[in-house]
């Protein structure tokens, strides 16, 4: 943010009025000389108005209004307890003033303009553009699913068509939410849940740029005024106000500060944002709870909950996003704590979205490369580029699983247009390792740039901050003044010559690997960088102590399997894990290394899948031999969105159950099979549904189903969790997930006899071999 936008979203005291615009002086002034000398006729109106410099394309509007209004002014005149006429002709020209500036003068459409252009670019902080490309030219719709238990969903008409809305054909999208929400106020307050970099801003950024270029019509909802308001800058804004004693509301944010940062000449008519709240025309994206401090995130959320309250009637809708530890993690405090009224996921890119991107961003950046041309030489290239890059994605598991972060896929295809080779690193931590070697060697030297990064060792002294913002407790956003301070004493302690601060400022400007998110705040450009360089300094100064005092911190993980990539020999580390009955870590690493492991370490890793999966699956059994139905269907949910790689909260994806690992499937069925008698399981329900004609799509046959294992009654949902009351087949239904998209449970049926299939043949490889 510019100096001058700084300061023109400063706070303003609540008790100062904000001025009239000129429209509105000025139609006051012509209509008090109406009143008060031209006789009230609308000549005399006619006569005054060409005698002003009003846009004579607005006289036409401002006579009719007169009109209309003449029996208000009228009244005034003739009412013994009205005000002076002049304040009389003042209200009314206030009132014409402001249809004129919203109507006549494109108020509405000047706000749409200016929003969409904060919005239209393809933003990737850290990430070198070589072209930046607009959104909307390389943008793939995202993927979503629901949270397994929806907030508001016991209060939602279960009718045929809100389930349609709510994306039964398994392939839900936003917009259909958006839709729905137009009908109930169970979809108007949602919460996006995701992990850094999976593209929750730049999906409220396309909503944005959606709605307010007009485009909306394409995914059949009504048209609204979208605001889109990243909480890192407005939250403290909020606490300024709170602070200062002042009272700011949603309405005075987006009127007095979030239009000022769209333009300071956008002078909105007075209430301009009240009125679109409460007629329902808004769309409030507030983009990024996490990234408020944990100081004032508090203070946020309370003023977040009054706003929603405030609007809760209201048809205009509200969507959060952030960070799942942010949102599910927040204070007891019931005062200050925020819930949705509905909770949505941002799945991993599939393989065809990450053809899609991989297609348009290498197309957008030949084109550019080569002026502006899209002749077929270029087009030729562009698909070749991308081609190369999408098969190394395919064939290689470590790379495959990055490219499933967008944010990371971006910085993939960079790497690999920029790079000399077109081959990428083999492995994940040798991917980090060139990325930050292209960023700050290969790229200052190509450019021939003159800059501090040649002169010293930068990546040293960024593994030093890295480190030092993980430990004792980490940090991901840190203050300009701390900021050189660290650099000077690391600067100092590697006997460089340079400042701190140019050192900083060049580290920004040339590698992006730090970048300011706000004026004086700097953080890692994506948190993958932060947790290599950590796990570098780690690696080369011998501090694996440290990482054994982790093991159950769940966000060293990510470091941690970083660290293992970097071992020449993991045998000690992954042994210790194992002694600390860290076995899904231990197994994890070993997936992650591709050295020798030593034959003793190898041998107590022989029986790791075993015991991962005895400690997994022992609470489900107890559950299930204990007759704990309710309890078990939920555990069964807990321990394969836990398989998936999920968050405990998100829903499956179709991907999630068509890959779904044979192994633990069946032994959550068997499970379920043998503590029920054969009365429930997965393949229980799959002989049902193969009986009811195998339906892959809602029909006649799917309802069907649904109706013969007692998931419906009519329109409505009816679960027994007896043994002797539910229909045969009721469960598993994993804690509702799979209804509230419906469709998934065809997925995990197919997925079953595809693993039944493959079990049958394997039995049959064996057999064969043995006999020869």
């Amino acid at each position: 943010m510019t100096e001058e936008q700084e300061k023109s979203s400063e706070i303003q005291p609540s008790n100062v009025a904000r001025p009239l615009s000129p429209w509105k002086v000025q139609l006051g002034g012509v209509l008090w000389q109406w009143m008060t000398v031209g006789g009230m006729s609308i000549g005399g109106l006619v006569t005054m108005l060409n005698t002003t410099d009003l846009p004579k394309v607005a006289i036409g509007s401002l006579v009719g209004g007169a009109m209309t209004g003449g029996a208000s002014i009228a009244y005034a005149l003739a009412s013994p307890t009205a005000k002076k006429t002049k304040e009389a002709a003042e209200i009314v020209g206030k009132s014409l003033a402001t249809t004129v500036e919203t109507k006549v003068l494109g108020i509405d459409d000047r706000y749409l303009e200016l929003q969409r252009e904060d919005c239209q670019t393809a933003c990737c902080d850290g990430i070198t553009q070589i072209f930046v490309p607009l959104l909307e030219e390389i943008f793939v719709p995202l993927s979503i699913s629901f949270g397994a238990s929806l907030g508001g969903w016991d209060k939602l008409d279960r009718s045929e068509e809100l389930l349609e809305d709510l994306g039964r054909d398994a392939e839900p999208n936003i917009w259909k939410l958006l839709k729905a929400a137009e009908k109930n106020s169970a979809y108007r307050q949602m919460a996006v849940l995701a992990w850094g970099g999976y593209g929750k801003t730049t999906l409220l950024r396309h909503i944005t740029y959606i709605y307010s270029s007009k485009q909306h019509g394409k995914y059949k909802v009504s048209s609204k005024f979208p605001a889109f308001l990243p909480l890192k800058k407005y939250g403290k804004t909020i606490v300024k106000a709170i602070t200062d004693g002042n009272t700011i509301d949603l309405a005075q944010l987006i009127q007095n500060h979030h239009a000022a940062y769209l333009s300071k000449d956008l002078l909105l008519p007075e209430d301009w944002a009240k009125k679109k709240l409460n007629q329902g025309e808004m769309v409030v994206l507030f983009d990024g709870l996490d990234e408020v401090s944990e100081e004032i995130r508090p203070h946020v959320t309370r003023w977040l909950k009054d706003a929603f309250r405030q609007y809760s009637t209201s048809k205009s809708i509200f969507i959060l996003t952030a960070r799942p530890k942010a949102y599910t993690e927040q204070a007891v405090d019931s005062g200050s704590r925020l819930e949705m009224r509905m909770m949505v996921w941002v799945e991993p890119l599939t393989p065809a979205q990450q053809d899609a991107f991989v297609k348009q961003w290498y197309g957008y950046q030949e084109i550019y490369a080569n002026g502006g041309r899209s002749t077929s030489d270029v087009t030729r290239r562009a698909n070749e580029k991308a081609t190369s890059l999408l098969a190394q994605i395919r064939e290689r598991s470590e790379i495959s699983d990055l490219a499933k972060i967008p944010l990371l896929l971006n910085m993939i295809a960079t790497f690999h247009l920029l790079s000399k080779s077109p081959t990428l690193p083999q492995r994940r931590v040798e991917l980090y390792q060139a990325i930050a070697r292209l960023q700050l060697f290969d790229r200052p030297g190509a450019k021939e740039l003159d800059t501090l990064l040649r002169e010293t060792d930068a990546q040293v002294i960024l593994q030093r901050l890295a480190y030092g913002m993980m430990v004792p407790k980490r940090e991901k956003t840190i203050a300009q003044g701390e900021l050189v301070d660290r650099f000077t004493a690391y600067l100092q302690q590697e006997n460089e010559k340079v400042a701190a601060l140019p050192f900083l400022r060049e580290v920004v400007r040339v590698s992006e690997l730090l970048v300011e998110r706000e004026v004086g705040e700097y953080e890692f450009a994506h948190w993958s960088f932060q947790e290599y360089f950590a796990a570098s300094w780690i690696f080369s100064q011998g501090l694996e102590s440290e990482l054994l005092s982790r093991f159950e911190e769940k966000e060293w993980k990510p470091l941690i399997l970083l660290y293992v990539g970097m071992l020449k020999n993991p045998s000690g580390l992954i042994q210790q894990m194992i002694d600390r009955n860290a076995m899904e870590l231990a197994a994890a690493c070993l997936k992650e290394t591709t050295k020798q492991i030593d034959p003793e370490v190898l041998r107590s890793l022989s029986v790791i899948t075993e015991k991962v999966a005895d400690i997994r699956y022992a609470k489900l059994e107890t559950l299930l031999k204990t007759g704990q139905w309710k309890e078990a269907d939920a555990e069964t949910y807990r321990v394969m969105i836990q398989v998936c790689g999920k968050e405990e909260g998100q829903d499956f994806s179709r991907q999630d159950l068509e890959t779904f690992p044979c192994e633990d499937l069946q032994t959550i069925d068997r499970l379920w099979v043998n503590a029920s008698n054969g009365h429930f399981g997965f393949s229980v329900q799959k002989k049902i549904w193969e009986e009811c004609g195998s339906p892959m799509e809602y029909n006649d046959d799917y309802k069907k189903f649904g109706e013969k294992v007692g998931w419906r009654s009519g329109e409505y949902f009816d679960f027994k969790f007896s043994l002797s009351l539910s229909l045969k087949g009721e469960l598993p239904c994993l804690n509702v997930s799979i209804l509230i998209n419906y469709l998934l449970f065809s997925f995990l049926a197919q997925r079953l006899v595809n693993c039944n299939t493959q079990g049958i043949k394997n039995v049959e490889l064996r057999s064969t071999i043995l006999m020869n």
